[in-house]
């Protein structure tokens, strides 16, 4: 493999890690919202039949991408985790 393609290898991922911190960041503005809209109308933080139904749902997109779906769920429960904590804090906050 030659420096330049490896280069340009390497550009397309730092492109592609961009773009992921990018949408984290995007889906993080969202969930705070319902963060908030959750603590102002008196929901809990968690949602455990929703967090099922994201997780199944990405399995199996990730299969369809060929991606490891454990992979696919670590990566989504450390995302979940983190939107709960939070959502706590957010409902910490309101009270």
């Amino acid at each position: 493999m030659s420096d330049n393609q490896l280069s340009q290898f390497r550009q397309s991922i730092d492109n592609i890690d961009a773009a992921l911190i990018h949408m984290l960041a995007e889906r993080f503005r969202i969930t705070k919202a319902v963060g908030s809209h959750k603590a102002e109308v008196g929901m809990p933080p968690a949602d455990p039949e929703r967090e099922q139904e994201q997780i199944k749902r990405l399995r199996k997109l990730a299969e369809e991408a060929g991606l490891d779906p454990e992979f696919s769920e670590k990566f989504l429960r450390f995302v979940i985790d983190e939107v709960i904590h939070h959502h706590e804090r957010i409902a910490d906050e309101a009270r």
